[in-house]
């Protein structure tokens, strides 16, 4: 009963939240709603490094979930994190969090990061636990629960550089992610201009 509720709650939320519908596709990053605090984690990044979340404070980051034998949404939602990642370049880290992690082992994972062209320290793609991946993605991030790597969610997670959980932009939609890259842009051109 609890879960069920639970799970009502995050449906009515991601559709009532303001930033989450089609009435709001035009926000500036200032108008962009704090969520909630994005979660905290430690992850095993495909390099074999150690990734702690606080490492990623102090700028702009993308959460996804995907697994490198994907052949439905992974392929077009890295894609797109590809080409945010070659124009944005330092200034938006990146983090892909495996939903295979038994399969997805260090090797199968960096060999996924060489195909995308992820670039050290700024496109992390990591494996945990699934139980852990599984409460990042259902409670942390407020996304659906990959009990099975097919149910993992296509959207986007845009966590500002304080920690906040900004939006949500559907990876699967040109259009979302065209708005999460003016977003990004706009915001780092505020920052330059505060320096």
């Amino acid at each position: 009963m609890k879960a069920t509720v639970h799970v009502i709650g995050c449906v009515v939320w991601l559709v009532l939240a303001p930033g989450c519908g089609d009435d709001n596709r035009n926000m500036a990053w200032e108008e962009l709603p704090r969520i909630k605090t994005a979660p905290s984690f430690t992850a095993t990044n495909y390099d074999g490094s150690r990734l702690e979340s606080r490492a990623l404070l102090g700028r702009p980051w993308i959460a996804s979930f995907m697994f490198a034998t994907c052949q439905g949404v992974c392929p077009v939602m890295n894609r797109h994190i590809a080409s945010l990642q070659r124009e944005l370049g330092d200034r938006v880290r990146f983090v892909s969090f495996s939903v295979d992690p038994d399969n997805d082992s260090l090797p199968v994972l960096a060999q996924y990061a060489r195909e995308y062209g992820a670039r050290a320290g700024v496109w992390y793609i990591v494996r945990a636990p699934l139980d852990t991946v599984r409460v990042l993605s259902r409670d942390g991030f407020l996304l659906s629960d990959p009990k099975t790597p097919d149910l993992h969610s296509s959207r986007l997670v845009l966590v500002g550089s304080d920690g906040m959980i900004r939006g949500y932009f559907n990876s699967l939609d040109s259009s979302d992610v065209e708005r999460l890259r003016s977003l990004l842009i706009e915001y780092n051109q505020r920052q330059q201009a505060q320096q």
